[in-house]
């Protein structure tokens, strides 16, 4: 079967959103409160239309798929939940991106951390030291220990590359000229 062209596909975006709850919530009750919101608020029609998925939950944050369209009401679905199973909770939107790769590393690197693309390796080096999250070629992406180091940026995680891991941040290519 054919893929659609990309003007015919549905726009997706992609909530970030955190839970704080009074227990343990997991991720089936979760969803199946988002969809009993759903329909209490908008109706069949309505929750047929939005098509919400939950992408991914850890226990305290979340992503969550709708259409482009639906923002505001997904907000509003979220912001009604209020008791999970007898568990109150508060469900705080993050943020709306357009690709899960920006949601996780904006504003949920815990869920980076644990996605398949995590090696399980540390750096640790005089400057930084922390997580290799992914690593293309001879650059690494790293989630720092210290959240200073990314502050004041848009993302959570530094770029390093081979010149940085072998010789810190001295010259590039290792003569006193550094050309």
């Amino acid at each position: 079967m054919r893929s659609r062209l990309p003007v015919l596909r549905t726009r997706r975006r992609y909530l970030a959103f955190a839970l704080e709850a009074e227990g343990e919530i997991q991720p089936k009750e979760l969803m199946g409160e988002i969809h009993s919101s759903q329909f209490s608020l908008f109706g069949d029609a309505g929750a047929a239309k939005n098509r919400l998925k939950l992408i991914s939950f850890d226990g305290r944050f979340g992503l969550l798929r709708c259409h482009h369209i639906y923002i505001q009401d997904t907000r509003a679905i979220l912001a009604s939940i209020c008791s999970i199973n007898g568990i109150r909770v508060a469900l705080r939107t993050k943020g709306v991106f357009g690709t899960i790769k920006s949601a996780t590393e904006k504003y949920i690197p815990q869920l980076g951390k644990i996605s398949a693309e995590n090696d399980g390796r540390r750096i640790e080096l005089e400057e930084v030291s922390g997580w290799i999250i992914r690593t293309h070629g001879l650059e690494v992406d790293l989630c720092p220990d210290d959240r200073n180091k990314t502050k004041g940026s848009d993302t959570r995680y530094l770029g390093l590359t081979s010149f940085d891991l072998c010789g810190g941040h001295e010259d590039a290519d290792g003569t006193p000229d550094g050309l």
